[in-house]
């Protein structure tokens, strides 16, 4: 990989692209999300990522992964993309499911996935969650429960915080990212260009409803660090917080 801003022609790996500093607030975690999309904008192939991503993106998915201490994802996106656990780094992967919509049955709550000493994957929902739902993931999953209703992603992030969490990697869906970005959660944006051109319909990597004065308020960020490497084009922005 080369770095094209802003140390021009140096040359980088993955975990060094992918290194910053990163220091939890006082209420809550360090938020990052980490995407990929086309270059006309789409965040899916076929409904799926992974015809966007290739070994580049891969590898610096793995690197990105490997700083974090939780994993935060939506359910449409766990159920899509068959959502294992993240052997690689260690990392609690948390699902955000106000409904308990995720699937039982994915690989993430595979009784043999992990040695007993393992923690559970977390389920992030609500304090009114359908109890026959929840009933589903016992001994499965941990539940957190943040909100009534919708699930309160601020009280959700500051409960990670409680226990443990600094660093908190978001790998959507689009919508999930869009509930971060209107409650202005999230501190940094990594995201892959993969070189083509969808021309069909898909999301953005931001994509659904919002409530609220939050939903339209723009949020600034600073660009800090640009990589290319075989056409793929890495590009990390911060959130400016004057």
């Amino acid at each position: 990989m080369h770095r094209l801003f802003p140390s021009p022609a140096e040359t980088v790996d993955p975990h060094q692209a992918a290194s910053l500093p990163r220091s939890p607030h006082s209420s809550r975690p360090w938020v990052l999300l980490n995407m990929v999309a086309s270059i006309d904008g789409a965040a899916a192939l076929g409904g799926l990522s992974a015809g966007l991503s290739g070994a580049a993106d891969k590898a610096m998915f793995a690197a990105l992964r490997a700083r974090a201490d939780v994993i935060l994802v939506g359910a449409g996106t766990a159920n899509a993309e068959r959502y294992g656990r993240a052997r690689r780094s260690g990392a609690r992967i948390a699902v955000v499911s106000g409904s308990l919509s995720v699937d039982p049955e994915l690989p993430l709550f595979a009784a043999d996935a992990e040695p007993a000493t393992v923690p559970l994957p977390l389920i992030v929902t609500t304090g009114s969650a359908d109890a026959s739902c929840a009933a589903r993931f016992e001994g499965r999953a941990e539940l957190l429960r943040a909100g009534d209703g919708i699930v309160d992603l601020r009280a959700a992030l500051a409960e990670l915080g409680a226990r443990g969490a600094r660093v908190v990697l978001c790998e959507g869906g689009p919508t999930l990212n869009a509930g971060l970005l209107a409650c202005d959660l999230v501190d940094e944006i990594n995201l892959t260009h993969a070189p083509l051109a969808i021309s069909a319909a898909a999301p953005r990597i931001v994509d659904g409803l919002t409530t609220g004065a939050a939903k339209s308020t723009p949020r600034a960020f600073a660009l800090t660090q640009v990589v290319t490497h075989e056409g793929v084009l890495f590009v990390r922005w911060l959130r400016a917080r004057d």
